[in-house]
């Protein structure tokens, strides 16, 4: 288990996380834990020096970027510690809104055509 130690102006507060929980599950229980009234928040690592690992992503001090919300904390070398962390609330953001897919369209040639070869 993962402990995040949520640091808020003059609060802190200790959650424990299991190493299957992705970090979009570990955002929604922080909002819901201290009530806040956005559908979304930013991580902000408060770590001196960065958690490396060998086949693990490097944790560093900073914004922990969105594109790593759909993975679990097993990826990163954070088992059994504790982590300092501080959240940015993201107002117009909503992590469950899914963006369309659109497929361009190609063109193809009509049954028969062929290609003229060029003459030079």
């Amino acid at each position: 288990m993962t402990v995040f130690k949520i640091i808020n102006n003059d609060k802190t507060i200790n959650i424990e996380f299991l190493d299957s929980d992705k970090i979009l599950d570990i955002k929604k229980k922080i909002i819901k834990e201290l009530n806040l009234n956005v559908k979304y928040i930013d991580l902000n690592i408060l770590i001196e020096t960065p958690i490396r690992g060998l086949g693990k992503f490097n944790l560093e001090k900073g914004k922990l970027p969105r594109t790593f919300d759909n993975y679990t904390l097993d990826r990163w070398n954070i088992v059994g510690k504790e982590i300092d962390i501080s959240y940015i609330e993201i107002p117009e953001y909503d992590p469950d809104i899914k963006k369309k897919f659109v497929k361009k369209k190609k063109k193809f040639k009509k049954n028969g055509e062929k290609k003229q070869p060029k003459i030079k």
